[in-house]
């Protein structure tokens, strides 16, 4: 996702789970998942005892490149957001390619290293010197191996080692959810463009109709009109429904629009309470 869409993002998601109750419970790591060793950070020593892996549509230096994400962290994930920032836990995320770009032979390497330190206010490392790579296993449903660093590494005011044997089946964060919806996206694709038409119209009376009676409520705020307008300029317009499944409790929409007179395309999670389909998470690129 582009740096200069996180900030939407988050203020998008706030306000949504905020008024869904909060953000949706997720599953616990899964038992078939090991994972041994820990990350030292500013001498602190942080236990990340959930690891997921899985693999990317395209690869980073070529298109057709086998490429995946390993993921420490210190709390569970649910899969549908293993590939999107994460921004209340500490953690290590690593992107694996096999690659030949640079050699004859098609070689394993790490090609990004993205650490988040723990507390409110955590630094974030996005670079730096890679750890060594020592997978044992590639299949198409299973990564293994062993990830570290041999020294502490410096990086600007902090400092950070760790050291991760991990076995872990791959996850899809990018499949369907249940059955197809209709082309329309059906009932939650209505509800998400009518949530989309009140934003941009700054309609509090008609955001109060889209929620259950107690979330409603919470539009009564002093700030709500403001907080609306802000996300009305961040908001697409133009929205279209390209997609989306449902296994009758929680939906994800495709969906299309137009951004700063750009083309973006978006991915919308939302869950069904008291009736009413309710967006939780939002993600556009």
């Amino acid at each position: 996702m582009p740096h200069s869409r996180i900030a939407t993002v988050a203020c998008i998601s706030f306000l949504l789970s905020a008024l869904a109750g909060g953000p949706p419970v997720v599953a616990a790591n899964q038992p078939t998942a090991t994972v041994e060793g820990s990350l030292v950070a500013n001498g602190e020593t942080v236990q990340l005892p959930y690891v997921y892996a899985y693999a990317e549509k395209k690869g980073f230096y070529d298109e057709s490149d086998p490429t995946w994400e390993v993921l420490f962290a210190a709390k569970p994930i649910a899969e549908r957001d293993l590939d999107d920032t994460i921004w209340d836990s500490a953690y290590v995320r690593l992107g694996i390619t096999k690659t030949a770009t640079f050699d004859e032979e098609p070689k394993l390497q790490i090609y990004s290293q993205n650490i988040r330190f723990p507390g409110e206010s955590s630094s974030n490392i996005s670079g730096g010197s890679y750890p060594q790579l020592e997978l044992s296993i590639t299949d198409p449903d299973r990564l293994a191996g062993r990830v570290y660093h041999t020294e502490t590494q410096e990086f600007f005011d902090d400092t950070f080692q760790f050291d991760f044997t991990f076995d872990a089946p791959l996850s899809d964060p990018f499949g369907p959810l249940g059955d197809p919806l209709p082309a329309d996206g059906g009932e939650p694709g209505a509800a998400y463009l009518a949530w989309t038409k009140a934003i941009q119209a700054g309609d509090v009376q008609q955001l109060k109709k889209l929620v259950p009676a107690d979330k409603a409520e919470m539009l009564d705020g002093e700030d709500v009109k403001e907080t609306l307008e802000f996300l009305a300029m961040m908001t697409p317009t133009d929205v279209t429904i390209v997609g989306g499944s449902s296994d009758g409790q929680t939906a994800i929409l495709l969906v299309t629009g137009t951004m700063d007179g750009e083309s973006v395309e978006g991915e919308i999670t939302l869950i069904l309470e008291e009736g009413f389909w309710i967006a939780t998470e939002t993600a556009w690129k």
